[in-house]
Parts: structure tokens; sequence; C-alpha cells
């Protein structure tokens, strides 16, 4: 109490103490709550759901902030993240699964939004914020395959957790389903289930967020009929990343090219080596165990980052990920990649031999700090998130009412739909 409270000036309460430059103690430095999330309930919603005057919406910048991403009567009252079936959630020690890092950006996303939710994963798991609570859902019983034991008794392990976690009955509240087909046969309770940030070949709910139009239409290709009638509910929502665990590095001692991803040929590996040997470049792979400080440092050395994927690429972080640290990124001219990286100003897509060694001459051409600012722009977790409190929104909206005839069922509303109604 001594470090965050003071005496009121009646002496008969204590008031939270300010920073030097009369700011709440509490506010960070881009205008969110420090404790929000586990602030009592009265303390939560002042002053936007309190009959108080209006200069009394102005004192809480952090609250305000909050408002700003559009909460109404369709906001959710908690999110039930289900995990990944096999790992903990810790980026630390499974660094190179991607759908561990999605479960962690996800979780990352619902603390920006200050939006309460239940992580359920296995022991060991790292949440990354205090708007979270962890169910433990037990040991595996083997390697998880759909219709197996370990599929079976996981998803029975999930309805149950999820049947003692519900929230006040009529509140909304959602279902996040992050591993697709695992966890395709838990019981919802009666709630919708969505599956944000879709980069696997499959999908089973009726609302999906893919990453980028080039998987939603390889997906939806796929699976014709099973998406043909509740593809009017889809969005797209590209994956997003924490500008402050990536920046711009100081030039780098020795020029490379660096390669990070999974050793696959899939990957286009051998494409990579061809470049590095055409242009005379070192060439730097890297497959795994690379995280935080290390590898924001290993990419934003490079002279450029190779991604020449071969298939159509769902998204690639990686590619985002360079750009974060303003360093060009290089890669094949399809997929998720004609959405992500801007031809000549973020990086190059290419499609022959010629191409790649030209697009490695150029890179250090290109304004570095404009690389990342752009990133920043579109893929930080500040810029996806009014998006996906809108879809949260929506979701509710067209599950409670009438599905494609809802009233105001604007997935995003970030686009100025309401400032055209009459």
């Amino acid at each position: 109490t001594e470090t965050y409270t003071r005496l009121a000036q009646n002496r008969q309460s204590l008031i939270c103490a300010e920073r030097e430059d009369g700011a709440c103690i509490f506010l960070t430095p881009d205008n969110r709550c420090r404790i929000h999330p586990v602030k009592p309930m009265q303390c939560r919603t002042f002053p936007g759901e309190w009959d108080v005057p209006p200069e009394y919406r102005k004192l809480c910048k952090a609250r305000q902030g909050q408002a700003d991403l559009g909460a109404n009567a369709y906001t959710p009252n908690v999110i039930h993240v289900l995990g990944h079936p096999m790992l903990p959630l810790d980026c630390t020690v499974h660094s190179a699964d991607a759908q561990v890092f999605n479960c962690h950006n996800f979780c990352v996303l619902l603390e920006y939004l200050h939006i309460p939710y239940v992580y359920y994963g296995l022991k060991g798991s790292r949440l990354p914020g205090p708007a979270g609570e962890f169910v433990d859902i037990g040991r595996p019983t083997g390697t998880w395959r759909y219709g197996n034991r370990w599929h079976v008794t996981y998803n029975r392990r999930l309805s149950r957790r999820l049947e003692n976690n519900r929230g006040p009955e009529g509140k909304p509240e959602l279902i996040a389903s992050l591993y697709g087909a695992a966890q395709s046969d838990i019981d919802p309770q009666g709630l919708p289930v969505f599956e944000p940030m879709v980069g696997y070949d499959h999908c089973w709910t009726s609302y999906r967020v893919f990453p980028s139009y080039a998987h939603q239409h390889t997906i939806y290709a796929i699976m014709p009929e099973r998406t043909r009638d509740d593809r009017f509910f889809d969005t797209v929502i590209p994956h997003f990343v924490e500008p402050e665990n990536y920046g711009l590095a100081e030039p780098p001692k020795e020029e490379y090219l660096l390669y990070l991803g999974r050793d696959v040929p899939a990957k286009g590996m051998d494409l990579a080596r061809q470049c590095a040997e055409d242009t005379g470049i070192r060439l730097v792979t890297a497959h795994s165990g690379w995280h935080g400080e290390a590898k924001a440092k290993l990419i934003g050395q490079a002279r450029a980052v190779l991604m020449p994927t071969l298939y159509v690429e769902p998204f690639g972080y990686v590619a985002i990920e360079a750009q974060m640290c303003g360093t060009p990124i290089i890669t094949t001219d399809w997929g998720a990649f004609v959405e992500t990286v801007e031809h000549g100003v973020t990086g190059f897509r290419c499609r022959t031999a010629a191409e790649f060694a030209a697009a490695v001459q150029m890179a250090p051409k290109l304004d570095r700090a404009a690389i990342r600012a752009a990133a920043i722009k579109r893929f930080s977790v500040a810029a996806v998130a009014k998006q996906y409190a809108s879809y949260f929104q929506f979701i509710w909206n067209v599950h409670e009412n009438d599905g494609y005839y809802s009233r105001d069922a604007f997935r995003d509303t970030t686009f100025p739909w309401l400032s055209e109604q009459p």
C-alpha cells in the first residue's frame, strides 16, 4: 500500500498514487491499465457503465482507451481458449511450434483487449498476463491423432472443464478452438465456437478467422461442402506479433542471408542455398531453438531473410518478424506473401533464380526504418485489436439473433459501415 496508494486529502481513505507527471501509477506507456483484469467489478466498469457526469468519463485514460475499442452488449464476458493438446504454452521451450506461438499471441491479444479468458492446456503453461486463468487438462495418454484414444479422452476432459467454468447465464461467452479437429468433439454447452488464426489444412466450426485470403480460398477449395453454408460468417485478419520483441539492429559486421524455418524441402531450402551460391553471400540456416532477443538479433542483422516457400503459404510468421526488425524479406510470389510483402518496399517476391539474385543485390537499398514502420502499422497487436474485438461481438450477435439477417452484424467496424447508416 505504501508504494501504490496515498492517504486521501480528507484522511478517510486510500487512493491510487500518481506518477511524477500526474498520471495514474498503473497507467502503461500505451495508455493501458496495468491492473484492469484483476480489479473488482465496480472498478473495472468505471466510468463506462456508471451513471456519472460526462467529465468523469475523461478521468481514466486507460478506460477511455478500452472504450475506443468499441465495447458493447455483445462484447465477450469471457473467452474459453482451447490450447495445444500436446505441448504446454511456453514459447521459450517450444519456439518452433507455430500453434504454440498462435496460442501465446491470441492470449496476448485478449490481454491487450482486457477480455478475461480461461486457457485450457497442459501443465507448465505460462500465460502472458493477469487477465487469464489456467485450467490444467491433465497429461496426454499418447500422441494425438483424430479419433484415437487421446483425442477421445482430451475432448471429454475439455467438455467437463468447460462445464465447470461457464460464466453467468445470458452473458456473451465464446469458445476459441486453436487446434482445429483436435477439439472438434467437445460439448460446447450451447456456446458459439470459433477458430482464430486458422493456419492448418481444415476447419470445423461455423466461425473462422483466416490469416490471409490465400488460405481462406485454399480451405474453401479443399472443403467446399463443409464451408459452403457458413462461409458468410468468416473473416480475414492477419497474424500479428508484439513490436517490442523486435527492433532495428545495429549494422551487421559480416553480411549474411538468413533462412529461418523448418528443415523441409517444401520450405524451399534448396532455392535458398542456390540463391546464396549465386550471389556469393553466406547463408545462415536456423531451424529451431531461436526466440527472444537472440532471434530478433539474428533476423535484424541479416542482409535479407529468404523465405522461398514452395507451397501456398497460409501466412508465414517469419515474413512479418523480418519486417518488424526492418530486414527485407525475399519470398516466392504466391500464397499469403502477395498480401504480406509489399514488392520493392518491404521486400521482394520472386519466381526465377535471376529475380532472387537481383532481390539480394537490391535489398540494402530498402529503407529499414520504413519497413519496420509499415509492419507495426499492419501486423502489431494494436493494429489488429479492433478487428478482433468487433469480430467477437459479431459472433455473439449472429449466434444469438438472426444469423445472416442479424441487425448490425458487421464483422469489422474499423471500416466505416455504421457511419453510412441512416
